[in-house]
């Protein structure tokens, strides 16, 4: 039986919004839509085309490549692997995939429909092939492919907190500290409002692009430290993603936060909507390494705060092994090491959702009592 051959592959974008966006006729030609994030999903994209997803002969790849997961699929799929490669890269030639690149068309849904529709071209199964996963390759630092952290508040001055305290924590070492995130600060239509003597605005994120886009005429990402991805309406709410380059933590983001904060809350309340979520992606955001000390006093003073307003759940597990406390990605990928200190198991804990925050105390607490003989999880049958 004829099934279609196409997949939607979408990058930092929902896969649902972005079949929202195209007529219903289009929609049906679609196999399969999937968003993908890091270079190291694209092991797992491959291994679902080659095993499961036989119909499919035509992969179209959507959206903000703000990781370089995009660039990998493409070039997977013409047979050449990275060092994020955890499949046996000599088998990709015989899947037979064509990629289509329209990242740059990200926010035109009549050109996608237009390939889509060019496209289509239902078929029978392929021949599967194998395509087993090998162990994730764990290394200290922040190694490829790389995770982004998920920080929420609904003060901008507790948001920079979490920021300075998430690159400190897991930031790459360039000459100061780097890592990338995703700073989300929930309005739910209040004017941001900073602790203490607000900051002076910087000037790079561009105040009047948001307001366009609420407005409905949505601008392409910018080619320069800062641009809006997208704005969006829901019921009364209004939302905004913004995509900021290389932005120094310490004595830059507040300003910047503060001024894209306000330019958004007036441009929700001149389009008779109600500020809601503005979601921040900041892409290789770095604390250079003569700000190192300011920036942990900072966090020092106030991390207790910032933790017990709004917790979340940072993504990845904790694995308690013989040299000390480890913390992986989803992915599979080491973060960092994290010392046996009672004070920094805690500190950790600090930031959890109580559930996880008293599993890690319990396990914490058992290998200190058992010592050589702990092993997790193992120990309370």
């Amino acid at each position: 039986m004829a099934q279609s051959n196409i997949m939607l592959v979408t990058l930092w974008a929902k896969p649902e919004q972005v079949l929202a966006s195209l007529p219903e006729d289009v929609r049906r030609m679609v196999a399969a839509a999937t968003a993908l994030y890091s270079k190291d999903g694209v092991n797992h994209l491959l291994a679902s085309l080659a095993e499961r997803l036989l119909s499919v002969d035509t992969v179209i790849v959507y959206g903000p490549d703000l990781t370089g997961s995009g660039q990998a699929l493409i070039e997977a799929l013409g047979g050449r692997c990275g060092e994020w490669a955890r499949i046996p890269c000599e088998r990709l030639g015989e899947l037979g995939i064509a990629a289509v690149d329209l990242r740059q068309a990200y926010g035109d849904a009549a050109r996608l429909a237009e390939e889509i529709r060019a496209r289509y071209r239902p078929r029978g199964p392929r021949r599967a092939v194998g395509m087993p996963l090998s162990p994730p390759r764990g290394g200290l630092g922040y190694p490829k492919p790389v995770g982004w952290g998920l920080l929420y508040d609904t003060s901008p001055y507790y948001l920079w907190v979490k920021a300075l305290d998430y690159v400190l924590t897991y930031g790459n070492w360039e000459g100061g500290l780097r890592a990338s995130l995703v700073a989300q600060l929930g309005l739910w239509g209040n004017r941001p409002e900073w602790a203490g003597r607000p900051p002076e605005s910087r000037g790079v994120c561009p105040a009047d692009e948001v307001k366009r886009a609420l407005s409905g005429a949505l601008p392409a990402a910018s080619a320069g430290a800062c641009g809006v991805l997208s704005a969006r309406r829901t019921g009364p709410w209004a939302a905004a993603d913004l995509l900021v380059r290389g932005c120094e933590l310490v004595g830059g983001f507040p300003g910047e936060l503060v001024a894209v904060a306000e330019a958004f809350f007036e441009a929700s309340e001149g389009a008779g909507l109600r500020p809601g979520v503005l979601s921040i992606l900041l892409l290789d955001a770095y604390i250079p390494a003569e700000s190192l000390e300011r920036a942990a006093g900072i966090v020092e003073a106030g991390w207790r705060v910032a933790y017990t307003r709004e917790v979340y759940d940072p993504r990845g597990n904790f694995v308690l092994e013989p040299g000390g406390l480890l913390h992986y990605t989803d992915e599979g990928v080491l973060y960092r090491a994290v010392g046996w200190e009672r004070e920094a198991a805690a500190r950790e804990a600090a930031k959890l959702l109580p559930g996880h925050a008293f599993y890690l105390g319990e396990e914490t607490a058992a290998r200190k009592l058992l010592g050589d003989i702990y092993r997790q999880d193992e120990w309370r049958r």
